[in-house]
């Protein structure tokens, strides 16, 4: 089985430490880094390149936004899903616009965070609730 690998950037290292217990309890995932800062976050992306990276958007040394944004200039094939404290449309637009593929509260249940998880794997966007696919070309 493909294990889909995952990085966890929070600057909350007790949130850290939750969602690596919550994503270890499912088979197809694998925690490969967390890190607490946005610079880190670029470093350890370039040499392990996750498949998924779950991004806080506010972070000490270079936000989310900014992190997302700069790793889409690289062309790396890494799913961000944004993971914040402030929820509004807005940031959701923001988000999207830097290249996250999805965007959630950090209230969201551990069920809907794996389920988005595998999804933007698969290549989805999802904002909360809502599942778009990527239009065929």
């Amino acid at each position: 089985m493909h294990k889909i690998s995952v990085m966890i950037v929070d600057d909350h290292p007790v949130f850290r430490q939750g969602l690596r217990r919550v994503l270890e309890s499912e088979d197809d995932l694998e925690v490969i880094a967390e890190v607490e800062d946005g610079l880190e976050a670029l470093e350890s992306a370039k040499q392990l390149v996750p498949n998924v990276m779950l991004l806080d958007i506010n972070l000490p040394g270079m936000n989310g936004l900014q992190v997302a944004r700069t790793l889409k200039d690289t062309l790396l094939d890494i799913n961000i899903i944004m993971l914040t404290a402030y929820h509004d449309n807005q940031q959701v637009f923001h988000a999207i616009r830097a290249g996250a593929s999805a965007y959630f509260p950090k209230d969201v249940s551990p069920r809907r965070l794996i389920e988005a998880i595998r999804l933007v794997q698969q290549g989805s966007y999802v904002v909360e609730d809502r599942v778009l696919e990527k239009p065929q070309v």
